[in-house]
């Protein structure tokens, strides 16, 4: 491969517990297949990636998906800084990876976009809001400037961290619709477990997710496009 350019977390959101298996957690059922590809060709990259199952249901996916992304982050910067006078939260650009379920697309079709919704609707997904919202909060998407602050260090005695390069890529696979439009047909069918059909449809489209994320490793551009892959 390329010479990688930089960190990938990838996470899928969708829900846990008896609802694992379902059409709404497309996104786990897509990290099951792809993680031991990803470790077999990015192994030349691997302190660069990580894969995380959100733990959340998915309409709360953003809290813990942006602290865990944050404590990944920091730790690979204290990593990479340690012997050096390189400042924390200097480190490499980096890119979030979100697979999830796509409504409305047919099974396993892939969907491929980047940016948030100020660059691609987000088609009212809740856990790709809550995610959204939660790294805007942050002010890690879009990245906002650090506010000033009276010397070289913060109050709790720490060096103030400089604002990351942080990309976003959304991976979404095809799940179908319900044939009828009555109420909470919707919900019923996200939350049905899916046939052995619809799992190796979501499997025949590894390849060509690995091959993404490792086109996306290696991608040196600082701004995401607006168009789907």
């Amino acid at each position: 491969m390329a010479q990688p350019r930089r960190l990938l977390f990838i996470a899928s959101i969708g829900n846990q517990g008896p609802y694992r298996r379902t059409r709404h957690s497309a996104g786990h059922i897509l990290l099951d297949a792809l993680a031991p590809r990803l470790r077999a060709r990015l192994a030349p990259a691997a302190p660069l990636y990580t894969t995380w199952y959100s733990p959340s249901f998915m309409n709360e996916s953003g809290p813990k998906l942006v602290r865990q992304l944050q404590k990944w982050l920091t730790q690979h910067d204290e990593a990479q800084s340690l012997g050096t006078d390189r400042r924390p939260g200097t480190g490499a650009p980096a890119t979030l990876v979100i697979l999830h379920d796509e409504l409305e697309a047919a099974p396993g079709k892939l969907r491929v976009k980047r940016g948030g919704p100020e660059q691609a609707s987000l088609r009212g997904h809740r856990g790709l809001i809550s995610v959204l919202e939660s790294l805007r909060g942050k002010g890690m998407y879009p990245v906002r400037a650090p506010t000033a602050s009276p010397g070289p260090r913060s109050r709790r005695g720490k060096e103030s961290a400089l604002p990351r390069d942080l990309s976003i890529l959304r991976v979404g696979i095809g799940i179908g619709r319900p044939s009828g439009r009555e109420k909470n047909a919707v919900a019923d069918y996200v939350l049905t477990a899916m046939d052995e059909q619809e799992i190796e449809a979501v499997q025949r489209v590894v390849e060509p997710v690995v091959e993404i994320l490792e086109e996306e490793i290696c991608r040196d551009a600082s701004s995401d496009g607006t168009h789907s892959v």
